[in-house]
């Protein structure tokens, strides 16, 4: 069965200081947009390092008021949104911001996390960087996926790919145990330990 079509439009602001415990704490502002029901979502979150990223507040507008009940919102598909495009805006700031191209974004994890394989041209290091760049790839198309407010993002991936949805969730494994994955790229993830 075909996944849910993504239908809304997220975009976070630029993360700034959250001044709580004295730690290195960031929140970051996230708009999103359900042009199905014509509302539109403010979500503040922040994070604390070492803590997963939590909701702090949000805010929900409707110009034309909101003819569902409260109850039957999807506040937690809006929710899930706007944690991935915060989560891409939060976790090492540039190359991993929003409107960035799946591929580019691969090149520049792989290059930072794995600088020995920048030069290779052949061989076992060109076989392993390749692999590299294809694991990250499908887990920033994940993270794209989810940011846009898909409700199976893994069979988005898999309908994409002409692959089983299990098959989808062992690259996204594989992805986040070489270090490639952002946080929530991966359907079971939890807070990643801090070295």
């Amino acid at each position: 069965m075909p996944a849910r079509t993504p239908t809304l439009d997220v975009e976070a602001e630029d993360p700034e200081v959250w001044p709580v415990t004295g730690t290195d704490a960031r929140k970051v502002d996230v708009h999103v947009k359900d042009p199905e029901l014509d509302v539109h979502v403010t979500f503040e979150l922040g994070l604390i390092p070492g803590q997963p990223l939590r909701v702090l507040s949000y805010r929900v507008l409707s110009f034309h008021g909101i003819d569902t009940p409260l109850k039957d919102l999807p506040v937690i598909r809006w929710e899930k949104a706007a944690k991935a495009a915060a989560e891409r805006r939060l976790v090492g700031g540039g190359p991993y911001g929003q409107n960035v191209a799946p591929e580019d974004l691969a090149k520049l994890i792989v290059d930072q996390k794995f600088p020995e394989l920048a030069g290779v041209t052949g061989g076992n290091g060109l076989r392993r960087k390749n692999g590299l760049l294809q694991l990250a790839q499908r887990a920033a198309e994940y993270m794209e996926a989810k940011e846009s407010g898909s409700s199976n993002p893994a069979q988005v991936l898999a309908d994409r790919h002409g692959v089983s949805a299990a098959t989808v969730r062992g690259w996204l494994h594989r992805a986040r145990r070489e270090g490639l994955a952002l946080e929530s790229a991966h359907p079971n993830a939890g807070p990643r330990p801090q070295s």
